[in-house]
């Protein structure tokens, strides 16, 4: 059994499972979420308030849960989950692997604190396209709270309508000392990478993020293109050495 309830002063479905979910808990998840979506222009957050997680009464309810979270993730801006149960405990960190929603687990008397988090706005930030820069170079800007939805919506579509007009591209990327990443960032950031491992001849890292810039030195030897480093001082001087033509580098 599933109880759903409606929570518009947060944009959220609150859902408290007891015993093993069905398909047709999930059926009713949909409508309710669809309702709560159409009325919040899109987006919600979820909290998920289970002291102890049930399971699903069958393998279809399993199914269906499945269902739901691939036809629906990306409509969904936060998910708390409220529990004290140990299977939950790397809930967070494997559903990140999967979705775009940021993620946090509370501990089972942890529902305020939860509900508060989810009502709070997103840290401002993102990812920003760089002006003046040659057509083969991309030039983007990392500021404030970098999550993996950034990395959808944003990065990723970018990068690839840049590579469906030339088969390589150049990569200036500015790393300020007011970005933060969200665990699922750094999961995007990494699926990003592997997927466009060879598609970049040149990378320019421009960051006085002293982990960043010996993390990128350590990885410069294994990856195709060539690679540089400059600090945030250097930026100019990062823009001449990414748009030079290679004979000239």
């Amino acid at each position: 059994m599933l109880k759903i309830t409606d929570d518009p002063a947060r944009h959220a479905l609150v859902l408290e499972p007891s015993g093993g979910l069905t398909r047709d808990d999930f059926a009713a998840l949909d409508r309710r979420f669809e309702a709560r979506a159409a009325a919040d222009g899109g987006r919600i957050n979820l909290v998920v308030n289970a002291p102890t997680f049930p399971g699903w009464a069958d393998f279809s309810g399993f199914l269906a849960h499945l269902d739901f979270v691939r036809t629906h993730q990306a409509r969904v801006e936060k998910v708390a989950l409220v529990s004290d149960s140990r299977l939950l405990d790397a809930a967070p960190a494997v559903a990140r692997l999967f979705v775009s929603a940021e993620i946090r687990h509370f501990p089972g008397d942890g529902l305020a604190a939860a509900q508060a988090w989810i009502a709070a706005p997103a840290a401002p930030g993102g990812f920003e396209l760089m002006a003046g820069l040659p057509e083969d170079v991309l030039g983007i800007s990392a500021t404030g709270e970098i999550t993996a939805r950034d990395y959808a919506e944003t990065l990723r579509p970018l990068i690839e309508a840049r590579l469906k007009t030339r088969p390589k591209l150049r990569l200036l990327y500015r790393i300020g000392p007011e970005f933060d990443y969200t665990a699922g960032a750094v999961l995007a950031d990494a699926r990003l990478g592997l997927t466009h491992w060879s598609d970049f001849e040149r990378v320019a890292i421009v960051t006085d993020v002293d982990w960043i810039a010996r993390a990128v030195r350590l990885f410069t030897p294994l990856i195709p293109g060539e690679v540089r480093v400059f600090p945030d001082a250097g930026i100019d001087a990062a823009k001449v050495w990414v748009s030079a033509p290679a004979e000239a580098a």
